[in-house]
């Protein structure tokens, strides 16, 4: 079971069992392991400038902006290998942040992506609906396009985030 299925199960129990309904709030739960993702992953770099983008365009907080870009940077990792993202990686400073960098917490909720299904739960632990996905990829390729990431690897990751149907 990935560890974002298991915070959310270990949180509603919580909430399930409170002696009132006003005890603990599910919202409040989910919020503060959104506000600890966001500051325990230091942006930095071109990366910053992505998050602003998906922010100002999408709406979405700092905290969804690095969930969703890491996990969908996770699952190319996972899909495409360590050399390939490290490739990707050195096109844009900041986003192997993204990955974990490091950070113990980014690392293990981002660990076990492994497909679009996962991707999709990391999403919906952020508190977005996975028709954000879609909305998340073509700025990340613009922005992934703008730093000089080539035509080839740009294609796989299309191919990878957005599966024809």
């Amino acid at each position: 079971m990935n560890a974002i299925l298991k915070k959310f199960l270990f949180v509603s129990s919580i909430y399930l069992l409170a002696p009132s309904a006003g005890a603990f709030s599910l919202d409040g739960a989910l919020s503060s392991g959104t506000q600890a993702l966001s500051s325990a992953t230091e942006v930095s770099g071109e990366a910053q400038q992505l998050m602003g983008q998906l922010e100002n365009q999408l709406g979405v907080t700092e905290a969804q902006a690095v969930g969703g870009t890491g996990a969908l940077l996770q699952l190319a990792k996972s899909e495409l290998g360590a050399n390939t993202m490290s490739a990707l990686t050195s096109q844009a400073s900041g986003l192997s942040s993204l990955l974990g960098g490091g950070n113990s917490l980014t690392e293990s909720m981002l660990s076990n992506i492994s497909s679009m299904s996962g991707v999709e739960s990391a999403f919906s632990a952020l508190g977005m609906d996975s028709s954000m996905i879609q909305q998340f990829v073509p700025i990340v390729m613009n922005f992934l396009g703008d730093q000089g990431v080539g035509s080839s690897l740009l294609g796989q990751l299309q191919g990878l985030w957005m599966p024809a149907s």
